[in-house]
This record gives C-alpha cells, sequence and structure tokens, in this order.
C-alpha cells in the first residue's frame, strides 16, 4: 500500500499547477481578445466598405440633381449606422478623373467645406453656377465637397418645412456643395458644351472612419478608410 503524500508535497503539486495556470492562462486570454479585436476591426472595415459603396450608389443615381449630396450623405449614414456616425471622420465627394483616381489632398481643407465656392465665375448668382468653370479650368485645384460626421444630419427642409439653402448651390456662401456643385455634374453621354469631356462625370466618394479598439493592449484606436469610384447614370443622350 502505497504511502499517502505528505502535506509539503500537496504545497509543491498545488505551486506547480497554479505556475502552470499562470502561463497557459495569459497566452489564452490574449488569443481570445485578439480574436475579437480582429473580429470588430474587420466588422467596421466592411461597414466603411459598405458606407463607401452605398454613397456611391446614391451619386450615381442622384447624378445632377440639387439635392445629390443630401442623398448622398443619407446613404451614408444609413450605411455607417452599424458602426455608430460619431466615428466619422470624413466624407469627401470629388470629380473623379477616371475610375483609378484618388482623393485629392487639397479637399481636406480647414473646417468642413473642402475647396468649396473657388470654382464659380465672378457673374455667377446665387443658385446659378457658372457651368464653363465646370471642370474646373485649374487642374491644380480639385473639384470636391467635404463632410464631417454632423453633416449626416443636415436638413433640405427647417422645422416649418421651408427649403433651405444647405444644398443645391441655392445660396452662395451657406451651401455646402459649392466646392462641386450638383446641378453642374455632367449626366449625358456626350455635352458639346463642354468639348474634351465626353460622357458622364465620374464621382469619387472617400470615406474615413475611427475604429476603437476593446482592450487597447496594442493602441487605442486605427483610422478606417474606403474609396469608391462610379460614374453618372447617364439620363440624356
Amino acid at each position: 500500500m502505497a504511502a499517502a503524500p505528505s502535506q509539503a508535497s500537496r504545497r509543491r503539486e498545488r505551486g506547480s499547477t497554479l505556475t502552470e495556470a499562470a502561463f497557459v492562462t495569459f497566452p489564452f486570454f490574449l488569443i481570445i481578445f485578439g480574436i475579437m479585436e480582429m473580429g470588430f476591426l474587420f466588422r467596421n472595415y466592411l461597414t466603411i466598405s459598405n458606407t463607401a459603396s452605398e454613397a456611391a450608389r446614391a451619386a450615381s443615381v442622384y447624378g445632377s440633381n440639387d439635392d445629390a449630396d443630401y442623398q448622398i450623405l443619407q446613404s451614408a449614414k444609413h450605411g455607417i449606422a452599424a458602426m455608430g456616425a460619431e466615428r466619422l471622420d470624413w466624407i469627401v465627394i470629388w470629380r473623379a478623373s477616371g475610375p483609378n483616381d484618388t482623393v485629392p489632398a487639397d479637399c481636406f481643407g480647414t473646417g468642413n467645406y473642402g475647396t468649396q465656392g473657388v470654382y464659380l465665375g465672378p457673374n455667377a448668382v446665387a443658385g446659378s453656377p457658372d457651368a464653363n468653370n465646370h471642370p474646373n479650368p485649374n487642374p491644380a485645384i480639385p473639384e470636391c465637397n467635404t463632410y464631417r460626421n454632423g453633416d449626416l444630419f443636415l436638413a433640405l427642409e427647417d422645422a416649418l418645412g421651408n427649403e433651405t439653402d444647405t444644398f443645391g448651390c441655392k445660396g452662395r456662401p451657406t451651401s455646402r456643395d459649392m466646392g462641386w456643385c450638383s446641378i453642374v455634374r455632367k449626366d449625358s453621354v456626350t455635352d458639346s458644351s463642354l468639348p474634351g469631356y465626353p460622357g458622364p462625370d465620374y464621382v469619387g466618394i472617400y470615406v474615413q472612419a475611427q475604429h476603437n479598439y476593446l482592450t487597447g493592449f496594442l493602441q487605442d484606436s486605427s483610422t478606417l478608410s474606403s474609396t469608391k469610384i462610379i460614374r453618372i447614370e447617364p439620363e440624356n443622350n
């Protein structure tokens, strides 16, 4: 009959077990939290990509409507809801040179307006942008409208139901879409008034937002972005 383990032996075994558990537990939870972090990061990346896709589809459909940017922002608001609108940094809507264009750095101006309002001719009046200045004769200055997270909640009408001057270049300089006014976006297959620019315009959508990590083991947040470029759906031949 084997002798029962002594009290000292049992203490050594418990100590060894605790040591082994300590070595195993930390990597185990590190792996678990790592999987969770990567899962949430991937989900938010897909959210940003989906937001840009929804906004691009709206840009194509609404084309040169005076409320095009409003509709684009509404689509973006719907797309980013899973992540939270407060995480949004920028939405840039710009006239792209083609399907492989990238968002111009100059579109990230001070304030919320990007490069708005610098393309209208000296004789332009409110609600009547100078179409001859679009595309902008100075290619070094991009045509773009830049919006922040609070702009997702801009309205077409005030509390009394009266139409505002927020979109459609109706109230210089209060209109938010003056950088690339929607009503001068080309939605025809050809345009004899603008030689050298056949076909509908390409619209670029750039969306940038912040992803906050749950644990913050490595860092507190990461910047996520997505770019979609689409051509305006033609309405005229």
